[in-house]
């Protein structure tokens, strides 16, 4: 009989805490007339190219359903399903990089964060109660370095690294910011190719890695010879070029990997919603996945859509966007990339950035902890 009644109220308060959530949802629709906001942090990068093309062409989406309406441009905009007003979206450029977004959606301030998928690892490990949802791409970055060093592919740049060494002198390379996807690959590619690193100048090692708070710095810092190197997501290495600035020696995919092989088909960024959202705005927040998937599959029928709304997003001269393109692989599909996501788990794990959650757990674990693939299996339907 105590069995039964312990059964008993364990289902009351699963059923209690089951309502409780859908009252929340409710309620945040119902004090806004049936209209949510949703605020979406990305980078300025052509790596989400998805996002700006949905933004500058609700035509091509009305076929779907989903479309977003203008409101104020780069900011604000409308998110319809079928017709009907469902959310308002603001959105928020973050420059310095991904591990920002994350800490904003951490606190709160964010709904959804299109980053990377390190910092998006980093952070869920830390416990900020947010998950991917779906990919945006892969690759889509390079190692960068001064037009006057003599190396054009990654080998004779670790040749060139271990010279100076001999000479007593330290190499720098720049990255965007700790815990970057950009951060993660140079760290590891180092390894794998015996060069020693550090990020404190005070340190004796082949590199002095140096954190340049975002890539706004990165095309002074290489012509002014305070860097030797960058590594940098799209279209960075390719403004870099045109510039005359620096030369792009190796596309991360062709990065070598410290277990074995190289980068190749490697994630990059993915979509993470906050856990909260997803309980409180969950239509609105899947309506929007969507339409950034779908926008994904236009533009691989397209790449020239990328180009487009990417030059005028960003500013970028269309040249440097179409050549930028060309090394961006777009897909918003979880599977595509998983191998990939967990090998950054790996790597991570051994830089020690890995702490709590997915400290050394195996793989179906790091999934259980990274991913909502039911909101995964909503964005597919």
């Amino acid at each position: 009989m105590r069995k039964t009644m312990v059964i008993l109220i364990s289902l009351l308060f699963v059923s209690a805490a089951i309502a409780l959530a859908g009252c929340q949802e409710k309620k945040v629709v119902e004090e806004n007339n049936g209209v949510v906001k949703i605020s979406v942090g990305y980078l300025p990068t052509d790596h989400h190219a998805a996002l700006f093309v949905a933004c500058y062409h609700p035509e091509i989406f009305k076929k779907y359903g989903i479309y977003l309406k203008e409101v104020e441009p780069k900011k604000k905009y409308e998110l319809y399903k079928n017709d009907k007003k469902i959310a308002d979206i603001e959105l928020y450029l973050i420059k310095t990089g991904g591990a920002d977004i994350m800490n904003l959606l951490a606190q709160g301030k964010l709904d959804i964060g299109l980053n990377g998928v390190p910092p998006a690892v980093f952070y869920i490990d830390k416990g900020c109660n947010g998950k991917i949802i779906m990919c945006l791409q892969g690759e889509g970055s390079a190692v960068v370095v001064r037009k006057d060093i003599p190396a054009n592919n990654w080998q004779e740049f670790v040749n060139w690294i271990k010279e100076q060494y001999k000479e007593g002198k330290q190499v720098k390379i720049g990255h965007p910011l700790p815990t970057s996807i950009q951060y993660v690959m140079i760290k590891d590619a180092l390894k794998a190719s015996g060069i020693s690193y550090t990020e404190n100048p005070n340190e004796k090692a082949m590199v002095l890695l140096v954190n340049c708070k975002g890539q706004g710095s990165m095309p002074q810092m290489l012509s002014q010879k305070q860097l030797d190197a960058v590594i940098a997501w799209e279209p960075m290495p390719e403004i870099l070029k045109s510039k005359g600035v620096g030369k792009a020696i190796v596309y991360s995919q062709d990065l070598p990997k410290s277990n074995g092989g190289t980068w190749k088909n490697h994630p990059c960024c993915c979509v993470v919603a906050s856990e909260k959202s997803l309980k409180e705005k969950r239509d609105a927040i899947i309506t929007f996945a969507k339409l950034l998937r779908y926008a994904t599959e236009e533009i691989n029928k397209n790449r020239d859509l990328a180009a487009e709304a990417s030059t005028k997003w960003l500013g970028v001269d269309e040249n440097v966007e179409k050549e930028s393109v060309k090394y961006i692989k777009y897909d918003w599909r979880i599977e595509t990339f998983l191998p990939g996501i967990l090998e950054f788990v790996k790597a991570m794990n051994n830089q020690g950035l890995m702490k709590n959650m997915l400290k050394d757990v195996s793989d179906e674990k790091a999934k259980e902890v990274i991913f909502d693939f039911n909101a995964y299996n909503e964005i597919k339907s």
